[in-house]
């Protein structure tokens, strides 16, 4: 007879054949857990940098606020480095709706000029005191339904006049 204790058991896997896929679990485990304990690492240091530049922020304004207060009223210098920083935020704010492009909400200013057959009216189109004179825009006539919607077909109505 021969001795069969030197085969390994079929379908059993030895300790050695083990050792590899557990030791490259435990080591990409670890790799995965440091990752995330730097990204929390790096979060905390970017949230205490952003609160350092605020407090310099504030420092800076009052410094701004002093040195105008030696010249004026400190009220006055108050109000004057206020009006400042009020413009340097609708600048920055203004670049960054220009940098996002169309996708950033802007709400209208008011009624858009008219605009003629050329574009908009330039400088040499009389304007008065009602702003340039253009003829009305006649109104576009109702779409009919879709086929198979089952809406019966409406009459194209007379235009309004008023």
């Amino acid at each position: 007879m021969t001795d069969k204790s030197g085969y390994p058991k079929a379908g059993i896997p030895s300790a050695g054949d083990m050792a590899e896929p557990v030791a490259r679990a435990v080591r990409d485990e670890v790799r995965r857990e440091l990752r995330e304990q730097s990204g929390r690492r790096a979060v905390r240091l970017y949230g205490g940098a952003a609160a350092a530049a605020l407090y310099a922020g504030g420092a800076l304004t009052a410094c701004l606020v002093l040195l105008l207060a030696l010249a004026l009223p400190a009220w006055a210098a108050a109000l004057i480095v206020f009006a400042l920083l009020l413009v340097a935020a609708g600048w920055l704010k203004n670049s960054a709706a220009q940098a996002s492009g169309p996708t950033a909400p802007s709400a209208p200013s008011g009624p858009a000029p008219p605009t003629g057959p050329s574009g908009p009216s330039g400088p040499s189109a009389p304007s008065g005191p009602a702003g340039p004179s253009a003829p009305p825009t006649p109104p576009t006539p109702p779409m009919p339904p879709a086929p198979g919607s089952g809406a019966p077909p409406q009459p194209p109505q007379p235009p309004h006049t008023g």
